[in-house]
């Protein structure tokens, strides 16, 4: 069975946003739809997105081609 999204889910994001946004005042309802909005429609939460290096190099022996490795640093 699938289920959508937590309130909890919606209102820890809706609490980032207002922490991201300097603890400014008056922007309850637009962090709500803004927080609902991501935890339901993205398919992975980007506040959580980690910083990554991108490799990239000729691989040996194949003319013209290119491989590319992800890793974190």
């Amino acid at each position: 069975m699938i289920t959508g999204p937590s309130e909890e889910q919606i209102r820890a994001r809706a609490f980032e946003l207002y922490q991201e946004r300097g603890r400014q005042p008056g922007h309850e309802l637009e962090d709500w739809l803004q927080a609902e909005f991501e935890v339901t429609h993205l398919p992975f939460h980007v506040a959580h997105l980690q910083p990554f290096r991108i490799r990239r190099g000729i691989s040996p022996g194949r003319r013209g081609s290119l491989s590319v490795r992800f890793s974190k640093h």
